[in-house]
């Protein structure tokens, strides 16, 4: 189970075709999740932990911007897009591969520090 909390991610698309890799940060509070990448996306979202399968799940929706374009080389186009991002990983690893718009991609959680009460 994660800790309620500030949360480093870091993400590389699994295609040796892109090499660029990401970063954003994460706010984990109550099983909710809200966090922001440096362009302009947003994702809101959930976290649970499944005692049966000792797993944290994540589910998220991701806002890209208008013309944004994430790693994989998706581009959201002039409207903008949303993407709803679901993962799974084990808690002494907290790192999973997502599907996101077709692609996968490798995703790291580096937890930074517990919140201001």
């Amino acid at each position: 189970m994660l800790e309620n909390g500030l949360y480093d991610l870091r993400f590389q698309p699994v295609a040796e075709a892109h090499s660029d890799s990401g970063s954003a940060l994460a706010i984990l509070r109550n099983g909710k999740i809200l966090g922001s990448d440096p362009w302009g996306g947003v994702f809101t979202g959930s976290c649970e932990f499944d005692a049966a399968a000792r797993m944290t799940k994540v589910r998220v929706c991701l806002d890209v911007p208008p013309e944004g374009e994430l790693i994989t080389g998706f581009s959201a186009g002039p409207e903008g897009a949303t993407l709803d991002i679901v993962g799974a990983f084990k808690q002494a690893t907290p790192e999973t591969v997502v599907n996101v718009a077709g692609a996968g991609v490798k995703l790291r959680l580096t937890y930074l520090g517990p919140l201001p009460c």
